[in-house]
């Protein structure tokens, strides 16, 4: 199964314990590990009342469990479930929206200006294009194509 094949059915998975648990699966980040060395599987969730240690500890085990009986991550490797933290990462521009006005820092696959890295408050989301305002009032748009990373920042 290819990594991106992969991540897709851990996300599957994944999303419906976290719906059995009340949660809500905000990304996975999925590193195959090279040459059949430990691969790394972090799981963030989150929640309207916020996600204690005991709920990251009983999604762990519980989704540990079935992954192992649908054995679709190849050698051996490691879980990790948190909360997305203070600096967020995203991973889809609809999770932006409910952070309009707050700073963001976002790093591009492709360097624009002569830089790849920009930092400032979201502005808006519209559909998969986001609008982010520096302190000095400068205005950027990015295609949500172009972004390798965007976090809040704290």
């Amino acid at each position: 199964m290819m990594n991106q094949e992969t991540k897709a059915k851990i996300s599957e998975l994944a999303r419906t314990n976290c719906r059995i648990m009340g949660l809500e699966l905000w990304g996975v980040e999925y590193f195959h590990g090279p040459g059949g060395k430990k691969s790394i599987v972090r799981i963030y969730i989150d929640s309207d009342q916020g996600v204690t240690i005991d709920q990251c500890a009983e999604l762990s085990r519980n989704l540990s469990i079935v992954l192992d009986v649908e054995d679709i991550i190849p050698g051996t490797y490691t879980l990790e479930v948190s909360s997305p933290g203070l600096n967020r990462k995203f991973f889809s521009p609809s999770q932006l929206k409910g952070f309009t006005g707050q700073r963001v820092r976002i790093s591009l696959k492709e360097a624009r200006y002569g830089r790849k890295n920009f930092s400032g408050a979201i502005h808006g989301v519209d559909g998969e294009n986001i609008i982010v305002r520096s302190d000095s009032d400068e205005e950027w748009s990015f295609d949500w194509d172009e972004i390798d990373k965007a976090n809040l920042a704290g």
